[in-house]
């Protein structure tokens, strides 16, 4: 077997509508497409889809209850790059998102800010 580029990444949501705007509104994300049973959606986000699943649509598809992660044990990151990372921050700030960890300078270089999403 040999994998190729990653195709999608799909995020477990407890609520899609919520992560939608967030990732939408508040990310400028376009979405790509909306299922028509709600418990699914994808975004317009190049060469690998950022897709959201209802954490109820998983249980079915696994056959089993999944318990969400929590903010000690987070389940996944999603890194975008920008032009300015301060400025970015300032932007999803003002709109609403929880700072997890002010904008910084690692020490290789890189800055960096994180904010959580609705999960």
């Amino acid at each position: 077997m040999k994998l190729k580029a990653a195709d999608y990444v799909v995020l477990i949501v407890a609520d899609l509508d919520a992560s939608l705007r967030f990732y939408t509104e508040v990310l400028n994300l376009p979405l790509h497409h909306l299922a028509s049973n709600s418990k699914f959606a994808e975004l317009d986000t190049g060469v690998t889809q950022i897709a959201l699943y209802t954490r109820e649509a998983m249980c079915e598809t696994l056959g089993r209850e999944i318990s969400a992660p929590d903010r000690d044990h987070p389940g996944f990151e999603l890194g975008f790059k920008v032009d300015d990372v301060d400025a970015a921050f300032a932007e999803v700030v003002a709109a609403g998102c929880e700072v997890a960890v002010e904008p910084t300078t690692k020490f290789w270089g890189q800055r960096t800010a994180y904010v959580y999403d609705p999960d």
